[in-house]
């Protein structure tokens, strides 16, 4: 007989799709980026300027990691090149973050 809450265990139809989703991203055209020596992979993120107001000329990056927590001035190696964090906000539940 099923555990009674086997429902429960099992995980949510959405979380697991994202999850597939997530991981082709990170196949197909992730990059590493090391932040305060740590090595993460993010892929670059672009806004279509209808979407949102322009900030700036930085670089925006997703990080594909839980245990990332940005913070303003972390510094980041990004394709062979020093930069530090400007900002930050969450993306689908992943950090992104502004680099110059």
């Amino acid at each position: 007989m099923p555990h009674p809450c086997w429902f429960a265990l099992m995980a949510n139809p959405f979380e697991q799709m994202a999850a597939r989703m997530d991981a082709a991203t990170i196949r197909r055209m992730s990059t590493p980026v090391t932040i305060n020596d740590t090595d993460y992979v993010a892929i670059e993120s672009h806004f279509v300027p209808e979407m949102e107001p322009v900030v700036g000329d930085g670089i925006s990056l997703v990080v594909f990691s839980e245990n990332y927590n940005p913070r303003r001035n972390d510094e980041a190696i990004w394709k062979g090149q020093p930069y530090k964090v400007t900002r930050s906000q969450q993306f689908n539940g992943k950090p992104q973050i502004w680099i110059e």
